[in-house]
């Protein structure tokens, strides 16, 4: 089977075809506003993080998450991502479902550097928990309609589907003379916003790692 994916190749995508059909931009302002807001934040102010891009982004623009913050990832992946131990990890499937259910009771204050296309999921979950919740937005994605027309060429029996803003790439830019094969969502966000889109997910992965998906890749 030709399996492509919607991101950049990496050693997760080994054997598939990989082809990002989005791009990063980083806001600034929000980037600032995190770093300030660090300055100001007691000991032991949860930093709550739902994407290994966000780490990245920060580091980009010098921003560390200090040793006194107490940093809580969405998932494995992203915790691999961070530049340390994280003090909790989400369990599977790795969503902002899951990690406000598993989160440790408490109260105060958690930052939250996030995309712009963030769903509010995790901040009313954690609310509804007890915390106060600070949102900055450091990023957004943009579709590349290049990308996806090179995605779209390549003829894939089926695509991995990796975020919503790729989900919606390819909604706005896959060509009409190409059969759109079955897509595979990674993970429940995705799938609901192939759902939204009217392109609904094959298969959405159970676990948001390659075990997963390869599952979903044999049943179809």
């Amino acid at each position: 089977m030709k399996v492509a994916i919607t991101r950049p190749p990496s050693p997760r995508t080994d054997g598939w075809i990989a082809v990002p059909v989005t791009s990063r931009i980083p806001i600034r302002s929000g980037i600032d506003a995190f770093a300030e807001v660090l300055e100001t934040k007691p000991d032991g102010t949860w930093i709550a993080v739902t994407s290994p891009h966000t780490f990245k982004l920060l580091a980009a623009r010098g921003v560390t998450v200090p040793e006194r913050f107490r940093l809580a990832c969405v998932g494995e992946a992203t915790a691999k991502a961070a530049p340390r131990k994280p003090e909790f990890v989400g369990p599977p499937p790795a969503s902002a479902e899951s990690m406000v259910e598993a989160f440790p009771d408490g109260s105060g204050t958690i930052l939250f550097p996030a995309s712009a296309m963030a769903s509010r999921t995790l901040e009313k979950g954690l609310v509804e928990r007890g915390y106060s919740v600070d949102r900055f937005d450091i990023y957004s994605s943009e579709a590349d309609p290049a990308g996806v027309l090179k995605l779209a060429n390549q003829r894939a029996d089926a695509i991995i589907v990796t975020a919503g803003s790729a989900a919606l790439a390819i909604h706005d830019h896959w060509p009409a003379s190409i059969e759109l094969p079955p897509l595979i969502a990674f993970g429940e966000p995705t799938q609901r916003t192939l759902a939204s889109a009217g392109i609904p997910a094959a298969r959405t992965s159970a676990t948001p790692d390659r075990t997963g998906l390869e599952a979903c890749l044999e049943r179809i």
